[in-house]
């Protein structure tokens, strides 16, 4: 049963990030890249488990990806610098 929290787009978008990192979980386990396949596996895990209302569905504390972060708005301005 799906998250009831969870907006129709959301719940569409986890089962598609579901799919895809349990196919992507196979993949890498018939290649035999053990650490790929258990980070695939958490993905895949996390994604489910918020599915199905077993986690929260949003982690404040965990906001974005630290490899690509979303600029701010208020990031933009020009920051004085000093000496």
């Amino acid at each position: 049963m799906p998250n009831q929290s969870l907006r129709q787009s959301e719940i569409d978008s986890l089962q598609y990030i579901s799919s895809m990192t349990n196919e992507l979980v196979q993949m890498a386990e018939a290649s035999r890249f053990p650490m790929i396949s258990y980070l695939l596996g958490m993905a895949y895990a996390e994604a489910f488990d918020v599915l199905r209302g077993a986690r929260p569905a949003r982690h404040p504390q965990l906001s974005g990806n630290p490899l690509h972060p979303k600029a701010h708005p208020k990031d933009n301005r020009a920051h004085a610098r000093r000496a």
